[in-house]
């Protein structure tokens, strides 16, 4: 049986956490060998710093560089090499070549890559490079352009971790909405700004984000509770929610977006708002298991309404628990993982 080592973006990159270090441990749990090769710092120059020392992420990312290299060491002539993303962000594939050559190999991406500099063409040398290649949405497979060795798997969630509670019966100032994320993409949650504000102001809920730095001076209208993420405190600080948010812009990078924050929402048995972009719109059926508002009007009308209707909450969220469990959890997309490992002699 080949050794599955997989190639990770960083201990704290999102994606890592869902689509490599999850995997990796179910299977290992499944029978499958796995190592892992985390960048530290992760690619993108994050550190466990403190204050300014954390600062100059670019420095931090060329020492990944440097350490993506030393990773190469030690791989068996029997492995087979996993790619979470590529394996720097930078425009060569020069390590991704020395660690598949004369061994399977699988490529993952869950991002509009393509969309980077130089992404169209480094995705294009990826994607040739790879035995098997695992997309985590349409408009990412798509754009891998080769449907003879492309999977579709969606980004799964925790659903033994991310476990439903009773919906609360609060109802006006008493109800929370809630967004997660990383700093850099507040951008997205000022897509809604106008219509989560009216509602704010019709019913007095609140609205808080949970994220890696607090929202800028441009959500001050909001009034926004903030509290810092942490992995230990992830899953309760998600549970404080009623109602979970989900805005995007309708464009091309976001349509390559894999709903993650949507989907924890919704094994956490909370109603999903989100805008009808990309992997929203295979995640959601509109006012069964969530709701996906187009404009400023439909994104005011549909929070006054849920947040006026603990029973309203209480049956969406019990239907977007199902859909996670049936579709978007580990237990439902870790076949398709074995599938492919087991295709290339890992499994």
């Amino acid at each position: 049986m080949k050794r599955v080592v997989f190639f990770l973006q960083g201990e704290r990159v999102p994606a890592a956490r869902a689509r490599g270090f999850e995997i990796a441990r179910r299977l290992e749990a499944s029978g499958v060998r796995c190592a892992l090769r985390v960048a530290r710092p992760s690619v993108y120059g994050d550190t466990r710093l403190p204050g300014w020392l954390a600062r100059p992420r670019a420095l931090y990312s060329l020492a990944a560089v440097a350490g993506r290299g030393l990773a190469l060491r030690g791989l068996e002539a029997d492995d087979l090499v996993f790619f979470q993303r590529p394996m720097v962000e930078l425009p060569f594939t020069f390590f991704e070549r020395r660690a598949a050559r004369g061994r399977p190999s699988v490529f993952d991406f869950d991002d509009a890559i393509y969309l980077n500099r130089f992404g169209q063409t480094k995705l294009r040398a990826l994607v040739s490079l790879a035995d098997a290649v695992i997309a985590g949405n349409r408009t990412l497979a798509d754009a891998a352009g080769a449907p003879e060795k492309t999977t579709l798997i969606p980004t799964a969630v925790d659903t033994d971790r991310l476990l439903p509670t009773p919906t609360r019966p609060a109802r006006g100032r008493e109800v929370v909405l809630g967004w997660t994320g990383l700093a850099s993409n507040y951008r997205q949650l000022l897509e809604a700004r106008v219509g989560i504000g009216r509602a704010l102001e019709r019913t007095g809920a609140r609205l808080l984000v949970i994220s890696d730095r607090p929202p800028p001076p441009a959500l001050a209208s909001l009034r926004t509770e903030f509290r810092l993420w942490h992995p230990d405190t992830e899953a309760r600080d998600l549970a404080d929610m009623d109602i979970g948010l989900m805005p995007l812009p309708d464009q091309p990078y976001a349509r390559g977006k894999c709903a993650y924050k949507l989907l924890q929402y919704m094994a956490l048995g909370i109603p999903g708002v989100a805008s009808p972009v990309g992997a929203n719109c295979d995640v959601v059926t509109d006012g069964v298991d969530g709701f996906l508002p187009a404009d400023a009007q439909a994104w005011e009308s549909t929070l006054v309404r849920l947040i006026a209707s603990p029973a309203l909450r209480a049956e969406v969220g019990a239907a977007a628990r199902n859909r996670v469990l049936a579709g978007f959890s580990y237990q439902a997309v870790l076949p398709r993982y074995l599938e492919i490992l087991t295709r290339l002699g890992a499994g």
